[in-house]
Parts: structure tokens; sequence; C-alpha cells
């Protein structure tokens, strides 16, 4: 698990303009780490986001499988694609939480204008983050000031990005804060095993298995969890053992595809430990998640465009991709990405552990406050393999 002989190179992705500086615009920089076997990741400030990352199938060929944009105007126009989410990852029921006997109302941006979502109108996601390189490392460094979103006390917040030479991609979430708050960090990184422009029919190809015995149920109405954990015994979130997640399987998922929180299984909520396992037969590419938070969102792609609009009949009860675009018909509309790449509905997954969703609000759930003089800590990593020809099995 060496970085010894990462290089990184620093260029520049784009600009923002910042009216209110001194400067009229800052500079989006992107840093290419490369690993001793020419795979790659590329990220970029704006949103502490990944852009890329290119790693090898079974014939040595390298493909990028992660989806996302050629430029900023991209990633601002579609939110949350591949960026670090925070404050708090997504929503806080009708924007409102109580901290240390202490009321505070949030920013209420989630699509149907109710629930504060994915830490708010300017979340992580929305800014450009300091960044810089220390030694085999990438960190980049972003202050959220008190009030801002609604939300108490000074957050700082860094990132170390590492790029091993066995192609694990390390992220070390750090932050503290000068006020008790809650916080909840992770990436949401949109991948496709085949290759980030393969679309649905390669998702569909991938076989999944994950360490979780428990989902947070959820009512359909407000897209909130309830408070209970329920068993995944028989039911679609089963997926302990290897799952293919064919279109007949998508389907009778509740809203056509997967968007849930599922509780990770272990001894201690706060273990560093094996999440999931995600396999593309195909190019004979593998995936394993390991963090040390309590939970696991797991999503199917089900918020990019599908201009066929092959939807079940009950995907609007279910799906919550309002808080991305809500109307019916913006979502019908194309989305281009990387190299003139379309994205269509199940065209890619997330895999992002973080905690329980509104958390701050269910006392069963486990603890997001962070209080002046502890540190957040958030250990995530993407462990990039392949299947073994002769046993088909990660290697």
């Amino acid at each position: 698990m060496s970085v010894a002989e990462t290089f990184i190179e620093e260029d520049g992705f784009g600009f923002v303009p910042r009216p209110n500086r001194d400067e009229p615009f800052e500079i989006i920089r992107r840093y290419t780490m490369t690993n001793k076997h020419k795979a790659s990741v590329q990220l970029i400030s704006w949103g502490a986001g990944i852009q890329s990352i290119k790693v090898p199938n079974q014939s040595g060929i390298l493909g990028d499988v992660v989806l996302g944009f050629d430029d900023v105007e991209g990633y601002s126009r579609n939110r949350y694609v591949g960026s670090m989410i925070g404050r708090v990852v997504n929503r806080i029921s009708c924007g409102k939480m109580r901290v240390e006997n202490e009321s505070y109302a949030l920013s209420r941006n989630s699509g149907d204008g109710v629930d504060h979502f994915n830490g708010g109108f300017v979340g992580f996601d929305n800014v450009n983050w300091n960044s810089y390189v220390m030694k085999k490392h990438v960190v980049m460094t972003h202050l959220s000031p008190a009030n801002s979103e609604g939300y108490p006390g000074d957050v700082l917040t860094q990132i170390k990005y590492s790029w091993t030479d066995d192609n694990q991609l390390l992220m070390n979430i750090r932050a503290t804060s000068t006020k008790p708050t809650p916080v909840d960090v992770t990436a949401n990184c949109l991948m496709n095993l085949a290759g980030h422009a393969t679309g649905p029919n390669e998702l569909r190809k991938h076989v999944i298995s994950l360490n979780a015995g428990s989902w947070t149920f959820t009512d359909i109405k407000n897209n909130l969890p309830t408070g209970t954990v329920h068993p995944v015994d028989r039911t679609v979130f089963e997926l302990r053992l290897p799952t293919q997640l064919t279109k007949r399987r998508l389907y009778i998922v509740p809203g056509g595809g997967y968007n849930q929180n599922l509780c990770i299984t272990s001894p201690s909520s706060w273990s560093y430990r094996f999440h999931a396992r995600i396999i593309h037969p195909g190019s004979g590419r593998t995936l394993e998640v390991y963090s040390n938070q309590p939970g696991l969102k797991f999503s199917t792609g089900n918020d990019l465009p599908d201009p066929d609009c092959n939807y079940p009949p009950d995907f609007e009860d279910y799906c919550d991709c309002t808080d991305i675009e809500p109307k019916l018909e913006e979502r019908q509309k194309e989305m281009w990405g990387k190299d003139g790449a379309r994205y269509r509905r199940h065209g890619g997954f997330i895999l992002s552990p973080q905690n329980y969703p509104n958390a701050v609000n269910t006392s069963d759930f486990p603890p997001c406050i962070l209080y002046p003089g502890q540190v957040y800590v958030h250990d995530l990593t993407y462990k990039f393999g392949l299947l073994s020809k002769s046993l088909d099995t990660p290697t």
C-alpha cells in the first residue's frame, strides 16, 4: 500500500467568478495522482471532487470509471456529482434541529423546499477548497463559517488524499468546530466499473455485496427515516450475498432503483471495516469500500435523466430526485459528461459511507454532534482490483 512512487501533477481546471473579492476570478485547481502502474486519480478543488479514476481492466487497458464533466460549468450545473458533501450529508427534517438545548433553523433547499439537504445552498460541494501538495498526498481544506446555512460554529475541514501503487484511494477526512454542531462528511462519487460512458446496460451487469444486515426504514411521504431500523431479511435490501443489478432487480426495488441508507454490520458503530464490494465481470474490475462510518448510502443513479421515461409506477412516491431536478420534464433532459458521454438513469452507482440520515433529530441513531476540542474522523477507502481469471475472485 505504498505511495512512494506516486507522482502528482498540478494544473488549472477553470475559473469561478468572485465579484465580492479583490480578485474577480478564483482558480479551480486539478491534481493528477499517478502510481507506478500508470493508474491515476484526478481531483479538483471545486467541491474537493473526484473528477477521474483510471484503473486497468483484465487486459491491462486503463479506463475511467468515474462519471463527471470536462469543465467547472458541468459541476456547477449538476451539483453533488463527484463532490464532497457537508456539513451534513442527506436530509435534516424541516431544516430544524436542537443542539445542546438550542434551536437552529437551517436553510431549506430540498426540491420541495421543506428540508435541509446535503449541506444547503452553499454546501461543501459548492465551494472552492484551498488545496496543496504535501509530499505524496493532496490536501484540501475548507472553513465553513458560523451561521453558514444556519449551522452554529466555525467548522474547519481537512481532507488528505493518497493514491497507492495497488490502486487504493485513501481519503482521511478531519474536522474541528468552535461550537457543538452536527458533522457528517462523505464523498459522492458516481461510478461505473465498465467505464464512465458505458451506461445502464453495463451497470446492470455489476454484481454487488454489502456488509449490511439492516436498513433505516423511510417514510415515502417525506423521504425521511422513521427512526426505526429494519432487518434486510426477505427484502430487496438483502444484498449480503453477491447480487446482480439486473433490470428486473432494479425494477422491483421501490422507486425503480436503489437509493437507501443501509446499516453496516459491526461490533462498534465507529470501527473501520469492510462496507461493500462491487464487481463488473466483463472488464474484471472490482471495487471494495472501507470506512469507519455506521451507514452506507447505495444508489443506482436513479436521479440521472431518462428521456425515454422508463419509470416504474411508484417512481414519484419513492424517488427523491426532486432534490436535484425538481420537475419531471427537467429530469428527461440530456446530461452530457466527459468526452461527450451521455449519462442516463442507472448509468452509474454511488457507495457513500455516512451516518444515518437525520441523525441530529433521531435519538436512537448514532450521534453526529462534534464538540469543541474533539476531532471528527472519517477514514474512507476505495480499493480497486481485478478478478482472478482462474478463480473469478478479487485480487
